[in-house]
């Protein structure tokens, strides 16, 4: 009895913590108690102290509101221009999702939170009282302040990246600067890193197969090769072979076919491969099974089949193949078969009796002459007419949208018609104005030609009498 009330004890005190925490959470500030927790379990890991993928730092306030190298992450009271809430919104296989794949996601509560402290100013010391958030919003901070998220365990140690040899960094500076002169653009993944990423959106048009040998200095440093819309071709792949720890290529809109992805089977490292609109087909794509650490390749506008996709989907567990969308093959439409029906022959003539005079005797009768077989009257040939078909439902409102579209345009023309007829009329009824505001000025003109030779006139008289 007693360990019964003392358990119901314990169960009533837990109650009483558990209300007076959510009873106090209005108290709490919204920026250090709910904001940074969640971004230091779930963003930090790639944003603070120890690595800045994109130069950007989630771990302070300052940090934050500075951004990284694409500018400001939070643009405080404009949820839709921080870049920092749209990653965080994007579908899951986006490329651009953050956290990215593979990393834990954020909780719709910690995302409705996030969003309302940009919402509110992306302030670091405002309570949540003072913000006033609205009963949903409320409710997602309570959910988030009542199991605050933890940070994730630290990953598995890397193994040692040895240290780069002054001839190798210089090695390096030359290749990136070589780069940059041209347009295109080198640079690091992220800070403390010699890891590196190229691009070539800048100068597609002049990029080809002789630049590429500007990257062979960095070769091993490579991670990301992006050759979209360049003129590389297959023989030119040979290079980006050599790139042994990339990771991601873009090959889109190229020129390149089977023969170039025989020069990629070494990218054991390869998660990511664009393939769109290009010449390759489901022979090349074969040539990839050797790369288990493929995680998405988009075929879309190739020459690839699904039956070619879903071999390569098979041959690599959990790889994505994004063959694109195609329409449904249209369904032909059935038509009855046409039935000619047989002509009826006409009926026979009845034969009509001889009418006889009383007064002369009626001849014996003789016997008839045997008849000769008539043959049958060649039957004209009927032209066969098709029967009448049902017209398919999608044919019938086909062609009833197609009455009411005509009858739109023609009232619309109609319309146009009239207007035009209106305004013809307005311009004939100012026509007719013109001239007679013409006709006007002729008359005034006229008139003051009178005026001034009778005003001259008066003036002679008046210089005549004068002198007299």
């Amino acid at each position: 009895m007693i360990r019964s009330s003392n358990i119901l004890l314990i169960k009533i005190f837990s109650l009483c913590l558990v209300i007076s925490a959510h009873a106090d959470h209005h108290k709490k500030v919204l920026f250090k108690e709910a904001v940074m927790p969640v971004l230091t379990a779930k963003c930090a890991g790639c944003h603070g102290d120890e690595k800045q993928k994109g130069k950007l730092r989630v771990d302070t306030l300052e940090a934050i509101l500075k951004g990284g190298s694409e500018g400001a992450s939070v643009v405080a009271g404009k949820v839709e221009d921080s870049p920092l809430i749209q990653r965080i919104v994007l579908p899951a296989d986006d490329d651009d999702v953050m956290p990215p794949e593979g990393k834990t996601q954020l909780t719709k509560e910690e995302i409705a939170l996030l969003q309302f402290w940009v919402k509110s100013g992306g302030k670091g010391d405002a309570t949540i009282e003072s913000l006033k958030p609205d009963a949903a919003t409320d409710k997602a901070i309570a959910a988030v302040l009542a199991n605050l998220p933890k940070a994730s365990a630290a990953p598995a140690a890397k193994p040692a990246v040895a240290a780069q040899t002054d001839a190798q960094k210089k090695a390096a500076a030359d290749a990136i600067a070589a780069v940059e002169k041209t347009g295109a653009s080198l640079m690091p993944i992220a800070q403390n890193t010699h890891e590196l990423r190229f691009s070539a959106l800048n100068v597609a048009k002049e990029f080809g197969d002789k630049q590429i040998g500007s990257l062979a200095a960095v070769s091993d440093q490579l991670k990301w090769v992006d050759l979209a819309r360049t003129n590389v071709t297959d023989a030119g792949l040979k290079q980006i072979g050599n790139m042994t720890h990339l990771t991601r290529l873009h090959l889109e809109n190229t020129g390149i076919g089977d023969a170039g992805l025989d020069h990629l089977k070494g990218l054991s490292n390869l998660e990511y491969l664009n393939l769109y609109n290009t010449k390759v087909t489901d022979a090349g794509i074969a040539k990839l099974t050797g790369l288990k650490k493929l995680k998405k390749v988009f075929v879309w506008q190739s020459k690839v089949t699904d039956a070619g996709a879903k071999k390569l989907s098979a041959a690599i567990p959990g790889v994505y193949v994004n063959v694109g969308w195609k329409a449904a093959a249209a369904k032909p439409v059935v038509v009855a078969k046409n039935e000619v029906k047989k002509p009826t022959p006409p009926a026979p003539a009845k034969p009509v009796p001889a009418k006889t005079d009383p007064k002369k005797p009626t001849p014996p009768p003789t016997k008839p002459a045997p008849k000769k077989p008539v043959p049958a009257p060649a039957k004209p040939a009927v032209a066969a007419k098709p029967a009448a078909t049902a017209a398919p439902a999608s044919l019938e409102k086909a062609l009833a949208e197609l009455k009411a579209a005509a009858a739109e345009t023609r009232k619309k023309a109609d319309e146009a018609k009239a207007n035009a007829a209106a305004a013809t009329k307005k311009a004939e009824a100012a026509l007719k104005e013109a001239e007679v505001a013409k006709a006007n000025v002729g008359k005034a003109e006229a008139l003051a030609k009178e005026t001034k030779a009778a005003l001259d006139q008066l003036m002679k008289v008046i210089e005549l009498t004068g002198k007299k």
